[in-house]
């Protein structure tokens, strides 16, 4: 390879000599750069997962928080260095990637909440499920394509179209009774960098945006106080 020899990727040009570009050691590489520019963080998230394991002792879902939160850590990082493209001369690939990795994370500890939910596995505690119900409300619709309860609705809610065509069709009927009903929740990004999603809650009636980074400070702070005694 000479110096004007390139490599092309999904939406960025890699140039140099001789480039062998390994993608587990480039995954590997940018998890430990991402616990060393949080290691507050990442320490919080073991305790965290230590607090949450205790109650399911003889499994492995101590290992699958730490998991989750290293993911949380890698996309904190990710979230500092989002920049908007205002010009928007380019496609930006890598918040396509950071997205799709908000929702992996998502869909990660919904399953971690649901399941001690349904264990039953956590004392009465109003934090924990007003958190489980926010990871609920986005999960089932990037999940499963469709607005969290809507078995509830007892007629059809008139909705607009996300993101909009700018016609007639903007506006259409979503009914729990359509097998090829659908519901594309809304999304950006939050001052922070981080992801937001709008969710839509049916049974109190409101709707608002979450964070996802929002969400991993609520998980920590929840767990926090038990990690420390733990």
């Amino acid at each position: 390879m000479n110096d004007t020899d390139t490599t092309r990727t999904s939406g960025f040009v890699l140039k140099g000599w001789d480039v062998e570009l390994k993608v587990r050691e480039l995954i590997q590489a940018g998890f430990a750069l991402a616990s060393s520019k949080y290691p507050d963080v990442h320490k919080a998230w073991v305790s965290t997962s230590y607090a949450i394991g205790g109650w399911l002792p003889s499994s492995t879902l101590s290992f699958s928080v730490q998991r989750g939160g290293e993911l949380d850590v890698l996309l904190r990082c990710m979230e500092d260095e989002f920049s908007p493209n205002a010009e928007m001369k380019e496609p930006d690939y890598a918040f396509g990637y950071q997205a799709s990795l908000s929702e992996l994370w998502v869909g990660h500890f919904y399953e971690i909440f649901r399941l001690l939910k349904d264990r039953k596995c956590v004392p009465e505690n109003k934090d924990f499920d007003a958190l489980a119900q926010d990871l609920r409300l986005l999960r089932i619709p990037l999940e499963k394509h469709e607005i969290a309860g809507d078995r509830k609705l007892k007629e059809p809610l008139m909705m607009k179209r996300h993101p909009a065509k700018n016609d007639m069709s903007d506006i259409y009927e979503y009914s729990k009774d359509d097998p090829t009903r659908s519901h594309i929740m809304p999304m950006g990004v939050s001052k922070r960098g981080s992801v937001v999603w709008q969710a839509l809650d049916i049974s109190s009636n409101q709707s608002y945006w979450l964070e996802r980074r929002g969400l991993s400070e609520r998980i920590i702070a929840m767990f926090e106080d038990a990690g420390e005694n733990a």
